[in-house]
């Protein structure tokens, strides 16, 4: 893509007058320079702190000092906590809000293998993620499909020295996607010897095993050589959790055991489930083949109650095989026969969840870093570093029934229902199959009669995902002074990333097609099918696609002269970035033959690449020492023809030591993701129950014979488009806080945000398309928005299908609105001989998260499980919250116990229609009923989870560790409206400790 030069014009305009002031204007001296701006010095009245850089702020002093919310995680901190990873320990800071991607996603998510963090509930998209104040190359997979982030699967925890997590927004300093806040991962300077760490763990339960290794060797000192080398190693490998390894009712979807008092009853939802009061909704498709005569593609006989027409197992002398067999009894047979599968009394039922769903995937971490820096002279420093790190998941979920429709995108092909022929002929057989040139089907035992069999059969291997992400990621700088106390900073950074997907076990009906017609499946005994055989209906499918980022960025500054409080210091700088993704479809759309496509697998595709020009100032003005201001400010132009000016001010009023007023006010902005602006169709998948109560749903069941097919559960798709013409979303941020400090032991914070978003970038309003979809039988007329019908139901084929798939392309919308509080308190307090206590409480609460519809209506999420569309139905607790407290014994011992709590909120989802204020309203939005109608649970209940720690030295080099999570073994609530009601029973972002329970860990350290 090419650069305007207008925009250019607009950043040489923008840094003139900085660049004036600073060449005109005398030298005071200021303290060494950090990324990606020179900083000003510390007060003067707070020397005798210690100074440090602080992210997003280009004053340097202690964090609580800042104006704008803060919260640092140090490496000790991670240690004290027991976090293995820095995505674990990002996932529990309490500012981490809806939509934030946890490792639990991977079974099913766009993004496989990857993880990030939600700031604010605003999406991973609007949280930046920096690695030592530097950008990094995006995942190649969007967030949903959509909302571009960087992976924090890719860092190397042992040689970080703290994450700063920026709670506010910071594109006048960063740029683009800062809005919610900024991750700024910042790794060791300086590492001298041999350090050694190895650790493995595993849970109470005896599964979820766990091995990590570290290794690092560091040479030189800064201070006495100039220069320090460190090499870095690190190995992490966790086994993978299935549902079918806890108890009930994480363990199956068979919920009819769970019933309230007056005896009514949760939905049993597998395959062929028979419900707590006998009901039976029809026959339904297993890994144990069914078969029913047929005759030119219809039912063999006319009369349903005509037992020669039922559905028989086609093998009945191996039975239901490791499936559960069920005897129907007439009742239940004459239910069947309403739902048009008349059957013989013996079915099997499938339980997919206990059988395949996998809640912790298989995960393998490994990597390797290379670190220098180096003292040039007396005045300046530079460094270089080299990181590789691979990661790798294997994650499953349930099979693939044959009959079936191939992914949107394109023309869709649906085989539905599977016929199996009378006569098979040799593959590639051009006229048709007759006596005359073929053989009857072994297949179909109805052949020799001269009929045709339908068959209903799910395969009998889950489908598989796995993903290997490798990240290469390379910087260098240089920093120092010159002259009269000029002060420079320059940097450069490249990162690639390179993903392969390999998807195992999906299905293409082409395929399927052949081997039904030449007889090559086994469908009498499917085990006994070859791997060629398999291999041909389900070839292995694997896709490459990367992401790449280079940037050169400088910055210069100088004290330009002394005002009351201390020296004004102003800086100008200037970057450049490349960045580019090459996503190509899994699934193409075949036009020529939509059938020769897979069932299941996204379509999506995204490749791209634009430049970025950017130019940005900060001015620091201390007024007086009671007041200091800020003003910063950046501007960018991207080839793709967007730009933008982001300018913040911060203000830091202390009428005494103790006390700080802060406050920040602030524009930023998104630019549209790769995927929003380019992106091939993408459909993501969510489930909906049709209600008898809702309009048109009581005629809808009743024309499909009251089956399963119209009465249980069913997923529809979202397919979303990417749309070059997209503008920028724009944000309004303010923040405003007190600071109260009455010692050197005890610290409090609190402060308010609040961040409007204009121009969201989404689909247009379908809020409507169920009921009218169902109201209206298949015509919705709702702008931009198209609707395709699902698959069709097989036994009433003539009867309205289930809604299929919502087509849009995405749209600047409205406005989205959050505000909301964080607390913070620290105390340290030695108790004697040697003792310390250290405790901290971090809490935020959220006020609101409110989105305005296309068509006007303010949606309110705070406290409720929406946003459905953008957090998979886990929803938005109001209150998140972590309190530590550590116990220090002279630096020989430690012992630390950590609380993490998130709140409950309303089951109701309000963006699928939910009311969280009527829960009778909300049934079918994610609240789940008994058989009778009646309300499950309206308030999904508060998590509490508590880790332990503790470690011991051994002389001055070895050190002894053990960590026990959840060590109360808190169970998560069951809830299965929750979590896109994907059969986890409880909400996979908060609540997956509950679900893995008491889990112990020991380690040992060496430092040489």
């Amino acid at each position: 893509m090419t650069i305007r030069s207008p925009g250019k014009i607009r950043l040489l305009l923008a840094a003139a007058p900085l660049v004036i002031a600073l060449a005109a204007t005398p030298a005071f001296a200021q303290d060494t320079t950090a990324a990606p701006l020179p900083s000003a010095p510390a007060p003067a009245d707070d020397t005798s702190q210690q100074d440090v850089v602080v992210t997003g702020s280009l004053i340097r002093n202690s964090a609580t000092a800042t104006a704008a919310p803060i919260n640092t995680l140090s490496a000790q901190d991670f240690v004290t906590r027991g976090q293995n990873t820095i995505a674990e320990a990002l996932q529990t800071i309490p500012a981490n809000g809806a939509g934030t991607m946890t490792r639990a996603w991977n079974s099913f998510g766009f993004a496989t293998g990857a993880t990030a963090v939600s700031l604010r509930g605003l999406t991973t998209g609007n949280t930046l993620t920096l690695f030592d104040g530097q950008r990094s190359a995006i995942y190649p997979l969007g967030d949903d499909g959509q909302r571009s982030f960087v992976d924090l699967n890719t860092i190397p925890q042992s040689i970080v020295e703290k994450v700063d997590v920026l709670q506010d927004g910071a594109s006048s300093t960063y740029g683009a996607d800062a809005v919610a806040g900024v991750v700024n991962v910042v790794i060791k300077k300086e590492i001298v010897g041999l350090h050694a760490n190895v650790s493995a763990g595993i849970s109470e339960h005896g599964d979820g095993g766990e091995k990590r290794a570290d290794l690092t060797y560091g040479y030189g000192k800064l201070s006495e050589q100039g220069f320090n080398i460190y090499i870095n190693g690190e190995y992490q490998s966790s086994n993978p959790l299935y549902a079918r390894d806890r108890g009930y009712p994480y363990n199956t979807n068979d919920y009819s055991r769970v019933c309230n008092g007056a005896g009514n009853c949760l939905t049993n939802e597998t395959i062929n489930g028979i419900q707590a009061n006998g009901d039976f909704g029809g026959l339904g498709s297993t890994r144990v083949p069914v078969v029913q005569p047929y005759l030119n593609g219809a039912p063999a006989y006319e009369d349903p109650a005509d037992p020669r027409g039922n559905f028989r197992l086609l093998n009945a002398s191996a039975g239901c095989r490791d499936l559960k067999a069920v005897t129907l009894t007439p009742a239940q047979q004459a239910a069947a026969i309403g739902a048009n599968t008349p059957t013989d009394p013996q079915i099997c039922q499938q339980d997919n969840i206990n059988d395949y769903l996998q809640e912790i995937p298989k995960q393998q971490r490994y990597g390797a870093t290379a670190h220098v820096t180096v003292n040039v002279g007396d005045r300046a420093q530079a460094y270089a570093t080299g990181t590789f790190y691979e990661s790798k998941t294997d994650s499953s979920i349930s099979p693939l029934a044959f009959a079936n429709q191939t992914a949107a995108g394109g023309t869709q092909f649906t085989l539905s229902p599977v016929i199996l022929p009378t006569y098979i002929c040799p593959r590639g057989t051009t006229v048709d199959c007759t006596a005359a040139n073929g053989t009857l089907n072994p297949n179909n035992p109805f052949a020799a009669a001269g009929q045709q069999a339908r068959v209903n059969y799910r395969y009998d291997l889950p489908r598989r995902t796995l993903s290997d992400a490798k990240t290469y990621r390379f910087a260098g700088g240089i920093s120092g002074s010159f002259g009269d106390n000029w002060k420079y900073d320059v940097n450069g950074t490249y990162s690639e990333v390179d993903l392969r997907i390999t998807n195992k076990n999906y299905l293409i009906p082409q395929r399927l097609i052949d081997v039904v017609n030449d007889g090559s499946f086994n469908f009498v005994d499917p085990s006994q099918n070859s791997q060629a055989i398999r291999d041909y209906i389900a070839p292995t499918n694997v896709n490459n696609s990367n992401s790449k980022l280079w940037q050169v960025q400088a910055s210069l500054s100088k004290a330009l002269f002394a005002l009351p409080g201390g020296d004004l210091v102003a800086a100008v700088g200037g970057a450049y970035r490349h960045e580019s993704v090459y996503n190509p479809s899994a699934n193409a759309p075949n036009e020529v033959n939509p059938a020769d496509r897979y069932y299941s697998i996204n379509s999506v595709s995204t490749i791209g690449s634009r430049n970025v020009r950017s130019g940005f100032f900060e001015i620091d003005a201390p007024i007086f020492d009671q007041l200091t201001l800020n003003g910063s400010g950046r501007y960018d132009s991207y080839s793709s023809g967007q730009d933008n000016f982001s300018p913040k001010i911060t203000a830091i009023f202390k009428p005494i030591e103790q006390l700080r007023f802060r406050g920040t006010w602030s524009r930023g902005f998104r630019i549209p993701s790769f995927q929003e602006a380019y992106g091939q169709p993408t459909t993501g998948y969510i489930n909906a129950t049709v209600s008898p109560d809702q309009p048109g749903g009581a005629a809808y069941i009743a024309a499909h014979g009251n089956n399963n097919y119209a009465k249980l559960p069913y997923s529809y798709g979202l397919t979303s488009s990417g749309n070059p013409n997209l503008k920028p979303e724009t944000s309004t941020s303010l923040t405003g806080g007190v600071v109260f400090e009455p010692n050197r032991h005890f610290a409090f914070t609190v402060d308010y945000y609040h961040i409007k978003i204009k121009g969201l970038i989404g689909a247009p309003d379908y809020s409507g398309v169920e009921e009218a979809y169902y109201a209206n039988n298949g015509v919705v007329n709702l702008p931009g928005i198209s609707v395709r019908p699902g698959i069709a139901d097989p036994d009433h084929p003539n009867a309205l299908p289930q809604l299929g798939f919502v087509e849009y392309q995405y749209v600047n919308t409205t406005s989205e609105t959050t505000s909301g509080l964080d607390f913070s308190g620290t105390a340290r307090l030695p108790l004697g001989h040697g003792i310390n206590l250290t405790s901290r409480v971090d809490a935020t609460y959220l006020i609101n998260l409110d989105q305005t519809t296309p068509a006007g209506v303010v949606q309110k999420f705070a406290g409720s499980l929406s946003p459905c569309n953008i957090t998979s139905c886990s929803g938005a607790p109001r209150w998140r919250g972590s309190w530590q407290n550590t116990l220090d014994f002279s630096g020989r011992a430690s012992l630390s116990a950590t609380a993490y709590y998130t709140s409950g909120y309303s089951m109701a989802s309000v963006d699928y229609g939910g009311d969280p204020s009527d829960c009778s309203a909300s049934l079918g939005s994610s609240v789940y009923t008994y058989n009778n109608g009646d309300a499950y649970k309206c308030h999904a209940r508060r998590f509490i989870d508590v880790d332990m720690t503790a470690s011991v030295k051994v002389g001055d080099r070895f050190t002894f560790y053990a960590n026990v999570l959840n060590v109360f073994d808190a169970k998560p609530d069951f809830n299965p409206g929750q979590s896109y009601d994907s059969g986890f029973g409880y909400n996979v972002a908060w609540e997956s400790q509950g679900f893995i329970g008491r889990f112990v860990r020991f380690g040992a350290k060496i430092d040489l």
